[in-house]
């Protein structure tokens, strides 16, 4: 593993197992945050994985503390989704705490777009995210 980024709200870091891995860790002090450090933080995820042309993305979502907006959906779809989607991103998974694990929505992948799976453990994800790309 290879520490990328690092500050008081994240860390971004690159994982190397069957392909490059790029994992977004939240910290605790998500708390503090407001919705402009959360979009500098996703774009500058975003970022990072074009640099490295990561085709596999995981975010730890277990100590993220910040509430999005409603208009988070629209701009996610609008602004940082397209960028995944040109970089030819294949899969992009989160790990959640299990009680939101309900409350979240997988989408397989369809052309141009990626899958998105849900999972309460790194190994988990990690073992989804390293397997063939057709699952």
């Amino acid at each position: 593993m290879k520490t990328l980024f690092q500050n008081s709200l994240l860390t971004f870091s690159l994982l190397t197992e069957k392909q490059p891995v790029l994992l977004f860790e939240w910290t605790d002090q998500t708390k503090q945050m407001d919705y402009t450090n959360f979009q500098l933080a996703c774009n500058a995820y975003a970022g990072f994985a074009w640099q490295y042309q990561a085709k596999h993305l995981l975010v730890d979502t277990r100590h993220f503390h910040f509430h999005l907006p409603k208009e988070f959906e629209a701009w996610r779809e609008t602004q940082l989704n397209p960028r995944y989607e040109s970089l030819g991103v294949k899969k992009f998974a989160y790990v959640t705490p299990p009680e939101w694990l309900s409350l979240m929505k997988d989408i397989p992948g369809q052309t141009g777009k990626f899958a998105t799976r849900h999972f309460t453990s790194a190994p988990d994800a990690m073992q989804w995210l390293n397997a063939d790309d057709h699952e």
